[in-house]
């Protein structure tokens, strides 16, 4: 038969002396004494999880400050509650970590791999969309149709992209707080995305496809009479077909204007990795010819005018297209790059490249995952012969 090891006493704990490594004594009922090797020594429970079906323990307190009376009542609480299907470490842990806290805590993990503009943009949609609703609320006890109705307050509103953009942010506050065992289950992962949300149409931004009215808008940009900064982004973003932020936040560290390419590092690309974009003639003369008005060949190419320190705001662009008398639906500074993906195609049998290149320029991922597995080369050459031959293009319409 198995050693019964009789019930814990007062003087029995009182003789327990520190040893090189923690140890444990039983009291029966799966209470135990910790000793550690400094002398402390702790009252906790250990016990299978109703959750998870896998032993955990519970710290109770410190003896003598808790007492062997008073651990035992603990233990009957504790197991009381896991009768009840609760486990009791998971419950202590939500009562201390609401929503509010760990998608802070998650949020501040993940500012290590984005933008500092994105990472705004991450807390503002939670604090308005979510933190009013949910905010308070313990993780534990937040239920998966509680989150389904606060998504529907946005969809009523219309605004179907940032449902998705919520959702997903969600899922990985709740992914993060499983890792760290705040939470047993992730309810968000239960959600059918699919069949509970309408689905957003894709947005297309406003372009000029017209070859006349894109000459037109070469003309306007060539005579705009503020900022020679604005200008020049301009120019930079029709030229480039670059996404509006990374236009804004280019460094001159990017540019290798000797070897004519653009390397935009991993934490400025939508889809997190690192670009490299060919430069085409035009795009370094004018390069050149900017750093000799501007002085400079350090920090932003395009800096605030408040400080130096940070980029343009996002709005410049636009407003400068609306002062040019451009209203915002026919064109605004993405559908640049609309603009040049649909010329592109339009004229393959121009340039003679393929329509991947056409999407690697734009630093659009593959959609087949098993073409895009297989297809590791960068092809840096067709993509500066494709650049070349977009400036071109956009210099023969300008003549």
């Amino acid at each position: 038969m198995p050693k019964i090891n009789p019930p814990l006493t007062d003087t029995a704990i009182k003789a327990l002396k520190p040893k090189d490594k923690i140890y444990k004594k039983s009291d029966g009922q799966n209470l135990f004494i910790f000793i550690e090797p400094g002398g402390r020594k702790f009252f906790a429970l250990e016990y299978k999880s109703p959750l998870t079906l896998k032993m955990r323990r519970i710290a109770l307190g410190n003896y003598p400050d808790l007492s062997l009376s008073a651990a035992r009542e603990k233990r009957r609480e504790l197991a009381a509650q896991i009768l009840d299907g609760v486990d009791p470490l998971v419950s202590k842990r939500s009562g201390e970590n609401t929503l509010n806290e760990i998608a802070a805590k998650w949020l501040d993990i993940k500012s290590a791999n984005i933008s500092p503009g994105y990472l705004k943009k991450q807390n503002l949609i939670f604090n308005k969309h979510v933190a009013p609703y949910l905010g308070d609320r313990p993780l534990e006890g937040i239920k998966a149709a509680e989150i389904i109705d606060v998504l529907k307050i946005i969809e009523k509103a219309g605004n179907l992209e940032t449902i998705k953009r919520i959702f997903i942010l969600l899922n990985q506050i709740f992914r993060y707080a499983v890792t760290y065992e705040i939470i047993s289950h992730n309810i968000v992962a239960d959600i059918n995305f699919k069949y509970a949300f309408k689905a957003a149409k894709p947005k297309n931004f406003p372009t000029i496809t017209d070859e006349n009215e894109i000459r037109t808008l070469l003309d306007a940009v060539d005579g705009y009479s503020g900022d020679i900064k604005t200008k020049v982004a301009l120019k930079l973003a029709i030229y480039t077909a670059a996404r509006p932020f990374n236009i804004r936040a280019a460094q001159w560290d990017e540019f290798d204007l000797s070897a004519k390419i653009w390397t935009i590092k991993a934490g400025k690309m939508k889809m997190k990795e690192a670009f490299r974009l060919p430069l085409s003639d035009a795009v370094v003369k004018l390069l050149k010819d900017y750093v000799k008005i501007c002085g400079s060949a350090g920090g932003y190419l395009f800096p605030s005018a408040l400080a130096k320190s940070r980029p343009m705001s996002e709005n410049t662009l636009n407003t400068a297209l609306r002062r040019m008398g451009y209203g915002k639906d026919e064109i605004v500074s993405h559908g640049f790059r609309a603009m040049f993906s649909t010329i592109a195609n339009e004229k393959r049998s121009e340039h003679g490249l393929h329509a991947d290149i056409i999407e690697r320029c734009l630093a659009h991922k593959d959609k087949d995952k098993v073409r895009e597995a297989y297809n590791r080369a960068e092809n840096l050459a067709d993509m500066r012969r494709l650049m070349q031959w977009w400036a071109e293009f956009l210099d023969g319409l300008a003549v």
